[in-house]
């Protein structure tokens, strides 16, 4: 028996920017992710959450996941999913992928509790335990009663992040888990591929099909087929080559910027990248942002890059030029708090209290989390100086 492990696909997303070609770049590598099940001839896919990148995901996201989760089942894969926080609304309504459950094109294995069964594949059986997206004191409480299911093979499936990690925020450890009476562990929430071993049991983030922030960016990305045909789960890593490849240059100068860019093959890219420039330095006071903007401006209108962001501190945090391919459409509320405001963090923000503003408790986390957010309160400043 052969497992894919995806995760963190974010259909519909267009970051950084609204790009309609950006947007593509997710749908492009989930289909190259399902093309490679099919070429593996895998049992199941099993997608640990994020699915899509919003609770109401587009029409074309529908149209680009119907497409690819075809292929999928003419060929008698099957596809299992479980939600992240971007598929769970913020207020009481339909998880979008279910969606997907209801055509047929999916089996959706946990969206608010956790799961525990076993599954017919065409290679047998498999018992799996399911843990969806949830606040961290919720997942530790709905983790306590888990039992792992009566079968040969036993996966779990979870959207969350270890503590292992070292993140703020994580959510349990490989021990509150018990993940050693599992064969393999499929993990989905960290968009960096990690792998590790816990009482013999691999544990595995696939990491993201796409980098949605330069922090993510990697030369490489990846899914992991998991072969449980024998005693010890095997894994293998299977490369990604649609993904949207990210430039990222620090420099301190216009002049070292220049020098850095001359030397990139743009031609060795089989997509025009996405370029993040960081200017840091002593010096920063004789730097003209506009001057390196309009360089910068000047290599994607050519061709060269599809869009950059360049950050200057203390100067221009963030500073992002977003082409749209449509100006002459309505303006949407995204695109009018990201134009009014200029900060893509601090419109972030805004934005989530306002889409969630039906949800009390989620508007309250909300705004306990901004004013702890010590880099938040200070952008804000920045910005209320500047008006």
């Amino acid at each position: 028996m052969q497992l894919l492990h995806v995760s963190d696909t974010h259909l519909g997303s267009s970051r950084p920017g609204r790009l309609r070609e950006r947007e593509l770049d997710f749908y492009e590598v989930f289909d190259e992710v399902t093309d490679i099940a099919i070429k593996e001839r895998v049992d199941a896919v099993l997608h640990c959450g994020d699915f899509f990148d919003e609770f109401r995901p587009n029409p074309q996201a529908y149209l680009y996941a119907f497409r690819s989760l075809r292929k999928l089942k003419n060929e008698g894969i099957e596809f299992l999913v479980i939600a992240g926080q971007h598929d769970q609304p913020k207020i009481s309504a339909l998880p979008p992928i279910k969606v997907l459950e209801e055509v047929g094109l999916a089996k959706v294995l946990a969206t608010a509790d956790v799961f525990t069964g076993v599954l017919k594949l065409r290679s047998g059986e498999l018992g799996i335990t399911a843990i969806p997206y949830a606040d961290p004191k919720v997942m530790q409480e709905l983790v306590k009663g888990v039992r792992r299911p009566t079968s040969s093979r036993n996966v779990m499936a979870a959207h969350l992040l270890l503590k292992e990690l070292n993140i703020p925020g994580a959510h349990l450890s490989l021990a509150e888990l018990r993940a050693s009476e599992y064969s393999y562990v499929a993990l989905g929430d960290y968009h960096l591929r990690y792998e590790t071993k816990y009482g013999g049991t691999p544990v595995v983030y696939p990491g993201s099909t796409e980098a949605l922030d330069y922090l993510e960016s990697s030369d490489e990305r990846f899914v992991a087929v998991v072969d449980l045909s024998t005693a010890d789960a095997v894994v293998s890593w299977v490369k990604l080559s649609r993904f949207r490849k990210w430039l990222v240059v620090e420099v301190s100068s216009y002049n070292e910027l220049l020098k850095s860019l001359s030397r990139v093959n743009y031609g060795e890219f089989a997509k025009p990248p996405i370029l993040y420039v960081k200017v840091s330095g002593k010096d920063l006071l004789n730097v003209n942002p506009r001057t390196i903007a309009d360089y910068l401006s000047a290599l994607r209108d050519n061709g060269k890059i599809l869009n950059y962001r360049l950050e200057i501190p203390g100067i221009s945090e963030d500073y992002e030029e977003v082409i749209y391919e449509e100006p002459t459409q309505t303006p949407t509320l995204d695109s009018v708090v990201h134009n009014l405001l200029k900060d893509p963090k601090v419109a972030e923000y805004i934005l989530n209290i306002v889409k969630g503003c039906d949800d009390e408790g989620y508007v309250e986390t909300l705004i306990t989390a901004l004013v702890n957010d010590q880099e938040m309160i200070s952008r804000l400043d920045r910005l209320v100086r500047l008006k």
